[in-house]
């Protein structure tokens, strides 16, 4: 019921569409490309990804969509977008292309129907796609704007995100549709799936263990405060540290002076989230793993930092999280405190290898499902689909072994593979290794799935497919990218076939059996972080697979959702939900933190929007509206002016396409001055004839310095423009410096940023520096820097530099020497490349007649020019000059 009030509302009226996420964003998202995927309208859908696009391509053409979206991007050339365009329908485009055509006027802007946002909340003002949209409302007026996103929590972040990114987008009403909302509530509550919570205790290492973790990052929290006054104290705090979001709130606010910081306060930043880092293991993985990747802080270079800059190492709660992540291992140690020599005699202790509660808790979850049906006829008929999510890959796979080899086991091989031991003698030989990797092998057989260590899982049903991936490099989800643990212990094995057998032997499919399928349950494993990739993957699992059981492995708000949505459009289809969770645990706190979060959010948004001002011609449906220009100055006559350009013509800047990646273009724009791109040569912005700007932002200056490119591109600037500019770009969220105070020595090296700029400005007189702030200031600069002034021509712009790509001499010739002879009169352009083929050097110059420089040059008035120059003293010379200009 609310997807179609949602469809309705906004296809009366154009707005922004705000969903909690999980409430099937994807669905309405696709509803509408179905209504626009028609010939006869042409319709751009901006702002989303690769696999969004191939997503929402595969569900329409299920749908039996006749016309398809196309998806634009730079393999199609300029006139074969151009037909694409003339031809009508739905067109996926990349932003920079759409940009970039509309532009250069390839695209029919007045025959465009509409434009479809995707991630709404990342159209800020500085944005591509908020170019793209003033672009279309100031030669469009008429034309529909439809966004969408399904992030409450980036419309909060600053002031005014909301009105702000509204205004981008030229939209005046937003829709927001929380959980909580009467129509959504009472659309879902109306057909809810049966729900298990079901609540671990950890264990007594592993409680300690969290306590120590939070304990140490209480006391980090307190450090980073009184180090650094200026944070806000609100947002520190340990629960919010728990978040990954955490991290990016403390850089945004310590990033404008973070060349002041000291190493204390960068390192209690690390600190924080690495400890983070520990909580997500603790409950993610196992006990060899955990302290595994301890003893690999203990053991790098990381640990002498922790000892120099971090005072939490001495803390007693320090100690307990050590000597606790080596019980679960090893077993209980004598004492609270060990030696450093009992602490590396590892190999003389007992391993205890303590196993992870929560796989004991699937087991018994599996258990009671097979036995349910097993024992109902009923069910024994039906398609039973298990459906097992967790939170990344790492998972699926210990949660595989484990099911396959038993808890005992997998810690056993874990451990083996630290040590690099031998292979477990369970391990299957190397034919069956082989015929594991072959592809399209039929895995869905009967057997018994019994444990053969627990004894707990059974059936005579059931069939394990394990689709998880060992993409280690995906843990970008949780934030832990930079983090290094021991990567031997996540070695994928390959997806074997295998049968289990009543007394829990495992043995593998013969040949005659690999091709034969047969009914019965499928277990299926999916993780979050690989659905992220494959967008909405989890959701159309569900529809795919249409399991009768979900076992939450780990808990996730939209995921949650996503099943409430499924069971609410199949309410005949029976659904069960398992939802597993520690007692009292950082993972229990981070979910209902996120539902707290989201909650604040929306209701945020619902005071922001009923607050709002919203002016008339917001939609900019106005045919006068400017737009963004300013007329208040451009539209005054300038009585003061005598004779310069006419005050209502709009300026004119020429910026290299390989610069529209950039935000400048975008705030040029916006201040009223008209951008035209090229492919150019030499420089990035042409200002005016005489004015050429290389803009470097500080990673590409030092990169540049470093290769010698900018030497090239400056000695380019200097020779074909008489104001050649160099402006260095800062980030507005960044301290705005060169180099940081620590970074200074009292010895001038050859090798520093600055020793660079300063024989780059020695090297070349002509070269002017600038230092820009942010791309605002950029903008505003430039407006000043054209005001008055002629406009570029663009054809001479993409000429410049054009023919000495293409010029021979231009490789063999040193630009210096062309330089100093096109300074001698009588020599120009047309001339100079004969002279310096014939002639070798200066000397043979000048020993040439004033006959042989007319053959040279073709010209007798050149040749005169030349050969009195060369021949004529230099007093001579002065008195001629004088006495010409006296007269």
């Amino acid at each position: 019921a609310y997807e179609n009030q949602t469809f309705v509302e906004l296809l009366a009226d154009d707005g922004l569409v705000v969903l909690a996420r999980g409430l099937g964003l994807n669905r309405l998202f696709i509803k509408f490309l179905k209504l626009y995927s028609d010939p006869r309208t042409l319709v751009l859908v901006i702002n989303t990804s690769n696999k969004q696009e191939g997503y929402f391509c595969n569900e329409l053409r299920k749908g039996g969509v006749e016309y398809t979206p196309k998806v634009i991007t730079n393999e199609y050339s300029a006139k074969e977008r151009e037909t694409l365009y003339l031809m009508g329908g739905t067109l996926f485009v990349t932003s920079r292309i759409l940009l970039l055509d509309l532009l250069r006027k390839q695209c029919p802007i007045e025959k465009v129907q509409g434009l479809l946002v995707y991630n709404a909340h990342k159209v800020t003002d500085s944005a591509t796609e908020a170019f793209i949209l003033r672009l279309y409302r100031q030669n469009n007026k008429v034309g529909f704007v439809k966004a969408f996103s399904d992030s409450p929590e980036a419309f909060t972040n600053g002031f005014c995100q909301l009105e702000r990114v509204m205004k981008n987008m030229f939209l005046k009403h937003v829709y927001l549709w929380p959980r909580f909302h009467a129509t959504v509530s009472a659309a879902l509550s109306r057909h809810q799936p049966d729900v298990v919570e079901l609540r671990q205790q950890m264990t007594p290492n592993m409680t300690a263990i969290q306590l120590a973790v939070l304990e140490i990052m209480k006391a980090c929290v307190v450090e980073l405060k009184t180090a650094n006054p200026i944070l806000d104290t609100d947002d520190l705090s340990v629960e919010n540290a728990l978040g990954k979001s955490f991290d990016l709130v403390v850089r945004m606010q310590l990033d404008p002076v973070w060349n002041q910081l000291s190493l204390k306060t960068k390192q209690l930043v690390f600190d924080l989230k690495m400890l983070r880092t520990l909580l997500f293991f603790l409950t993610q993985y196992d006990c060899v793993t955990f302290n595994s990747y301890l003893e690999s802080l203990r053991h790098s270079d990381l640990y002498r930092t922790f000892s120099t800059h971090s005072a939490w190492i001495f803390m007693d709660a320090a100690n307990t999280l050590f000597v606790k992540a080596r019980d679960r291992v090893f077993g209980q140690s004598q004492g609270t405190k060990t030696s450093e020599h009992q602490q590396n005699s590892t190999t003389d202790r007992v391993l205890n290898l303590e196993e992870n509660p929560k796989w004991h808790l699937l087991s018994m979850v599996l258990d009671e499902i097979f036995k349910e049906t097993k024992n109902n006829s009923s069910l024994l008929k039906e398609q039973c689909n298990i459906l097992i999510v967790t939170n990344d890959d790492r998972t699926c796979l210990q949660l595989r072994q484990y099911l396959c080899y038993g808890g005992k086991s997998v810690l056993q091989r874990q451990y083996d593979r630290l040590l690099e031991s031998k292979q477990p003698k369970n391990q299957p030989d190397a034919d069956v290794l082989l015929s594991g990797r072959l592809e399209g092998f039929a895995r869905k057989r009967r057997g018994n799935l019994k444990n053969p260590i627990s004894k707990k899982v059974r059936s005579e049903d059931i069939t394990t497919e394990a689709t998880s991936s060992t993409n280690i490099e995906k843990e970008e989800k949780q934030d832990e990218a930079d983090i290094e643990i021991p990567t031997s212990l996540f070695e994928e094995e390959p997806v074997l076939p295998m049968k289990f057998g009543e007394n829990g032997g495992i043995s593998a499919f013969s040949d005659s059996e690999k091709c034969e399928l047969v009914s019965g349950p499928l277990l299926l494993m999916e993780s979050l972080t690989s659905a992220s990739d494959e967008y909405f993957h989890l959701a159309t699992t569900l529809e795919n697979l249409k399991p009768r059981y979900v076992i939450m492995y780990d808990a996730d708000i939209q995921f949650v959702r996503q099943v409430e949505v499924f069971k609410a459009c199949n309410p005949g289809h029976p659904l069960r939900v398992y939802f597993l969770l520690y007692d009292s645990s950082v993972e229990e706190q981070k979910y209902l933190s996120s539902l707290r979060k989201e909650k604040e959010a929306f209701e945020r948004l619902i005071r922001e929007r009923s607050q709002m001002v919203i002016p008339v011609d917001r939609e900019g449906r106005v045919i006068d509206s400017s737009m963004g220009r300013k007329t208040n100055e451009m539209d005054e006559p300038n009585t003061r002016k005598g004779g310069g350009r006419d005050d209502k013509e709009t300026p004119k800047i020429i910026v290299d396409v390989r610069d529209l990646r950039s935000t400048l273009p975008s705030l040029i724009h916006k201040k009223g001055m008209e951008i035209i791109p090229l492919t150019l040569e030499v420089g990035d912005y042409i200002l005016t004839p005489d004015t050429c700007v290389e803009r470097k932002s500080v990673s590409d200056l030092i990169g540049s310095l470093n290769s010698g490119r900018l030497y090239s591109q400056a000695t380019a600037m200097t020779r074909h423009y008489k104001k050649p500019v160099l402006l260095i770009e800062f980030s507005e969220s960044k301290s705005f410096s060169l180099q940081s105070p620590s970074a200074m020595h009292s010895e001038i090296s050859s090798q520093s940023v600055s020793s660079k700029l300063v024989l780059l400005t020695l090297h070349f007189p002509k070269l002017r520096i600038i230092w820009s702030q942010s791309p605002y200031a950029t903008a505003e600069i430039f407006e000043a820097l054209k005001s008055g002034q002629p406009e570029p021509d663009p054809s001479i712009a993409i000429s410049v530099g054009a023919e000495s790509l293409n010029d021979v001499q231009g490789l063999i010739y040193s630009p210096i020497g062309q330089d100093m002879l096109l300074k001698m009169p009588g020599i120009n352009s047309k001339n100079f490349k004969t002279l310096m083929d014939k002639v070798k050097n200066l000397q043979d110059l000048i020993r040439l007649s004033e006959q042989e420089l007319e053959r040279l040059l073709g010209n007798d008035s050149n040749a005169h020019l030349l050969w009195t120059f060369l021949h004529s003293d230099l007093e001579s010379q002065i008195a001629t000059k004088t006495f010409n200009k006296i007269n």
